[in-house]
């Protein structure tokens, strides 16, 4: 069994040009030939036809000179033989090059006149034939169709060239905000991890006054006191990590931060704008670590605001830690609105939580549902 090659094509323009040349000088000869065995004369004015075509290789390279020598032939084969010729093809392909790719319309315009006037100059050059002719306004009406055409085609060239532009120009624009919008978020963690970490260095302070005062006098309280000391280290020993992950850059405005405490009164506020949420909470630590506890408030926010603007009206929040690790799911059906445009800094917003807090997050479509998980790890603690 045999398989059959394909002939690569040209990759060069210029190749592809004279591949077209050729192949037009070939149907030119053809034509000829198949209407009688040509003269002496028509033989000079077909070679010159066939130089006309071997010039359109250079056609998008140079199209004006290409333009001027398919015309000066047109015009010399043309009076010679009082009639229009073959040369008129390679004119013509000329003409709507140079126009199509004319820098401005005004000069496009100004080629096309050139042409009309040439043509129809040439047609009435030798006497035979008046202004009016059909045969010169014909030609004249085809060069002026080129030219609209080339213009046209230009036009077009144009508008789709400034339609990428804005397109990149958009696209950057887009990655802009974006690290914009995640550099705001990484300070903002930075902001609200200073009260965490603050309140915990003034926990040891204070603690660590009252062991030194009761040390002596009661030695049990002493301990009760140390042993608070090292419990707030080591949440700061958890805290300083996160917080040396972002860039801190500003100390001013200072808030104080959400959390999962928190959940039902954003709950209530989600469902007075109108989503339908069912919430399911277990098995969750009574001492969360302050990046895993606002981490988780911020992601359920951030969830719970895309299902309103995406979903279909109804969403279910999953909040637990069966293990040491922090388990969040949201999850809507994906509504009408699903593929409308988005910013895409909710998910940048989500992702960064998470990473601040030493954990993961992944969302994605699942059948009709668009899904929100989340995992951050926890210290061991109680149950509540």
């Amino acid at each position: 069994m045999t398989s059959s090659r394909r002939v690569p094509l040209p990759v060069s323009r210029r190749g592809r040009d004279a591949i077209g040349a050729g192949l037009l000088a070939l149907a030119i000869l053809v034509i000829a030939v198949a209407d009688g065995m040509p003269n002496a004369r028509s033989w000079v004015d077909l070679g010159l036809a066939v130089v006309a075509c071997a010039a359109l290789a250079w056609r998008r390279t140079w199209p004006v000179p290409v333009l001027l020598v398919t015309g000066a032939i047109f015009v010399v084969v043309t009076i010679a033989s009082g009639e229009i010729s073959t040369a008129l093809i390679p004119a013509v392909v000329a003409l709507y090059t140079a126009v199509s790719r004319a820098a401005h319309v005004s000069v496009a315009l100004a080629i096309g006149a050139l042409a009309v006037v040439v043509a129809g100059g040439t047609l009435v050059a030798d006497g035979s034939r008046g202004p009016t002719d059909s045969v010169v306004v014909s030609a004249e009406i085809w060069m002026a169709l080129i030219t609209a055409v080339g213009i046209a085609v230009s036009l077009y060239r144009r508008s789709v060239a400034q339609e990428r532009e804005r397109t990149r120009q958009a696209e950057e624009t887009r990655d802009a905000l974006a690290r914009s919008r995640v550099a705001e978020e990484r300070l903002r963690i930075a902001r609200e991890l200073h009260d965490a970490v603050g309140h915990h260095v003034a926990v040891m302070n204070v603690q660590a006054g009252v062991a030194e005062a009761l040390l002596e006098s009661d030695p049990r309280r002493a301990a009760d006191a140390l042993a608070l000391v090292q419990d707030s280290g080591a949440r700061v020993l958890e805290e300083l990590p996160v917080m040396l992950r972002v860039l801190r850059q500003d100390e001013d405005d200072v808030r104080p931060t959400q959390g999962l405490g928190d959940l039902a009164a954003l709950v209530e506020e989600t469902r007075a704008a109108g989503l339908t949420v069912e919430v399911t909470a277990s098995d969750l630590p009574t001492d969360l670590p302050a990046a895993a506890d606002h981490g988780a408030y911020r992601i359920v926010q951030e969830a719970l605001s895309n299902a309103r603007k995406h979903g279909n009206g109804s969403a279910t929040v999953t909040v637990g830690a069966p293990a040491a690790t922090l388990e969040i799911e949201v999850r809507n059906r994906i509504g009408h609105s699903a593929d409308a445009p988005a910013s895409g800094f909710g998910l940048l917003g989500m992702s960064e939580r998470a990473g601040a807090a030493g954990g993961t997050i992944a969302a994605a479509r699942e059948g009709d549902e668009f899904v929100v998980r989340a995992s951050l790890p926890l210290r061991e603690g109680g149950v509540r």
